[in-house]
Formats: C-alpha cells, sequence, structure tokens
C-alpha cells in the first residue's frame, strides 16, 4: 500500500535436489492457487511479492518468460539454496515431502512409445497424457503413414541423387526401409566421408588418368539432359519451323515498335524540359504557404498531444486509487488478519472462487501427476 503498486504478483518457484523444476506468477488478490509435484521427496516451495512499473506484460516477461534452454532469467541459486535477484518484496519458503503415493501409476510401456511418439516431452500428469491418447488413437495412425510415405520418398530420392546423379559408392540404402530406426543423413554420410565417385576415381582412391570425353558422355547427366531435349524436339514435331511469311510480318512489327518507341522518347523529353523550367517558379509560390501550414500543424498537434497525455495521467492515477481502494478491502483476508486462511476452495469468500481455481480443484481431483 506504502508504495502504492496497483497489481502486485506472488513469484512462486518449486526446487528440488537444488534445481528449479517449476515456476508460477499468479496475482496476490487470487488468495490461493494449486501446485503440481512431479518429484519425489523433499520439495521447497518459495515465494516472493514481485511487480512491474511498466505493467503485467513486462511482468511476465522478466519473471516466466522461456527461452530454447528454459527460464530467461534465473533466479535460484543452488550453492547458497535461496533466491537471489528477484527485485521482489519479502522471501519465504516452505518444504513439502511427496511420497510415492502422491503420484499417479505408470501406463503400460508399449503404449507408453506410441502415445508419446509425436511429443519431445514426458506428459505431466493424467490429463496431459489422455489428450495424448485421443490424438494417438484417432489421428496420429494417418500421420504416422504419411510421415512414412513422405520419409521413404525423400530418403529413395536422396539416395537415388547420390547413387546415379553423384555417382558415388557406399550409399546405404537401409533408412529407406527403416524409416524410424534411421536419421536420413545416414543414407549419405559414409559415402561422403569415405566414398568415391567412379567417374573420378579408381577403386584405390586415387585420380582416374582416363576420364576424358567418353566419361562425360556416358556420365548420368548427360545421358538424362539429352534425353530430355531428343523429347521435347520429338513432342514439339514441325511446330519448331516457321514459314518465310512469318518472319516478314515478325520484321514489320519490330520495325513498327521500334518507330513508335522513338516517337515516345521524344514527346516525352519535350515534356520532361518544360516540366524542369517551371517547377522552381512553382516551388517559390508554394514554399512559404507550407511553411506556415507546417507550424500551424505543429502546434495544434503539440496542444492535442499534451491534453492527451494530461488526460492519461489522471485515468492512470484513477485506476491506481481504484485498485488500491480494491486491494484495502482484501488485506484483511490477505494478512490473515481474521485468522489463519484453510488452503480450501470452500473457504474462499464467494467471489474469489473463480471459474480458473474450480478447474484447478477438479484437475486435482481427476489428474494425477506423473513421477518425475
Amino acid at each position: 500500500k506504502d508504495k502504492k503498486i496497483p497489481n502486485p504478483h506472488i513469484l512462486l518457484l518449486v526446487v528440488n535436489d537444488r534445481r528449479c523444476v517449476d515456476r508460477q506468477l499468479l496475482p496476490i488478490s487470487d488468495l490461493m492457487t494449486y501446485i503440481s509435484f512431479n518429484h519425489l521427496g523433499d520439495n521447497t516451495v518459495w515465494a516472493t511479492i514481485v511487480w512491474h512499473d511498466e505493467g503485467l506484460r513486462k511482468l511476465r516477461e522478466f519473471y516466466i518468460s522461456k527461452g530454447k534452454y528454459g527460464y530467461n532469467n534465473g533466479f535460484y541459486n543452488r550453492e547458497t539454496d535461496t533466491l537471489e535477484d528477484t527485485d521482489g518484496y519479502g522471501l519465504d519458503s516452505i518444504v513439502i515431502n511427496i511420497s510415492a503415493d502422491f503420484f499417479a501409476p505408470e501406463p503400460a510401456e508399449w503404449e507408453k512409445k506410441w502415445v508419446n511418439l509425436l511429443f519431445e516431452t514426458k506428459p505431466k500428469d493424467q490429463c496431459q497424457f489422455r489428450k495424448r491418447r485421443i490424438l494417438a488413437y484417432t489421428l496420429q495412425p494417418i500421420l504416422i503413414l504419411f510421415e512414412i510415405f513422405i520419409k521413404i520418398s525423400s530418403r529413395l530420392l536422396a539416395a537415388l541423387f547420390f547413387t546415379v546423379i553423384r555417382t558415388r559408392t557406399k550409399v546405404n540404402f537401409v533408412p529407406i526401409i527403416h524409416p524410424f530406426k534411421n536419421d536420413t543423413e545416414d543414407i549419405y554420410y559414409e559415402s561422403l566421408r569415405h566414398g568415391r565417385n567412379i567417374y573420378l576415381r579408381n577403386k584405390d582412391n586415387t585420380e582416374r588418368e582416363d576420364y576424358a570425353i567418353a566419361g562425360v558422355l556416358f556420365h548420368p547427366i548427360t545421358v538424362i539432359v539429352l534425353s530430355a531435349i531428343l523429347l521435347m524436339i520429338d513432342l514439339a514435331g514441325t511446330k519448331i519451323f516457321l514459314g518465310w511469311w512469318s518472319y516478314l510480318v515478325g520484321s514489320l512489327v519490330v520495325g513498327v515498335s521500334i518507330i513508335v518507341l522513338v516517337l515516345i522518347i521524344s514527346v516525352l523529353g519535350e515534356v520532361v524540359k518544360w516540366l524542369a523550367g517551371n517547377i522552381k517558379s512553382w516551388r517559390k509560390k508554394t514554399s512559404k504557404d507550407r511553411r506556415l501550414e507546417k507550424a500551424r500543424r505543429q502546434k495544434a498537434k503539440y496542444a492535442q498531444e499534451a491534453k492527451a497525455k494530461k488526460l492519461a495521467e489522471e485515468a492512470k492515477e484513477r485506476a491506481i486509487q481504484t485498485n488500491l481502494d480494491r486491494l484495502n478491502k482484501e488485506f484483511a483476508l490477505i494478512s490473515c488478519d481474521s485468522g489463519p486462511l484453510v488452503p480450501k476452495l470452500e473457504a474462499l469468500p464467494k467471489e474469489k472462487r473463480t471459474i480458473h481455481l474450480r478447474f484447478l480443484d477438479l484437475k486435482a481431483r481427476v489428474c494425477k501427476p506423473f513421477a518425475g
């Protein structure tokens, strides 16, 4: 209240075995939330009050935004086993021991492999596994067949390219019939490292001396290009050759086009000269009026911006005061002045039993987490 913070939040960090495994950011006015644990043993929950002067978006960006390798900002120091550089108000923690009975039983191994086939991470809880299971037994078979078709087709083309076009040895065809066991690069990896081009090198990998015009003529690329040219000629037939009258008409069209182009260029040249001679006088007549009009518009713009800025500041102050008045009514519950809070949804005031909290309460009942 003293700092007039309009929207304070609580930052929660769950630490297991000196590793930060989960992080949450929630408004302090929510009074209650649910934390999911995915690790056995002692889990330490750290809490501190945080805020950001530039609003909620910057607050989330600073405390819970993620990059490729996890959270962008790390606040837990595993050496000192505490939070640092949070810029928060107050700091407290509680240790919760999680037993094996808390977690859901693991599904069958074969089903886990099939359900998680298209996902890089393990499911956190039963609800997430059920969602993946719906996909696994409906659309996933079609997607897998399509993926197999794409992999086999692309790998077959790659193998043909390195074998026929680049004429290399030691091309591996096994990845074509094992689309999931092998990678695409396995087709050409060994060929590029230890293989050879049969048109350029001998079996002992020395450069061939007899590679001359015969090698070029009988190379697969030459054969393919010549075959394509012959096919085009065969399909075109006599349409390629034209009569003498066609060349006469074409010459007349080209000649007339050149004459018209010369006339257009001449006319444009005269127009450009006339514009160049009159543009200076036009600028002198209009430059003074433009300067006066520009100064008038800038003055009106500055006055409008100043008025809008003043109105925005007044609206911001009113919003802050309204929010602080709302928080003042809730401080009795937040500070536990009326007694200790009971961690149950039914113990909250009716207006605080939001749809989101009701959803989390239902999820806690029907979705047990898996052990990490």
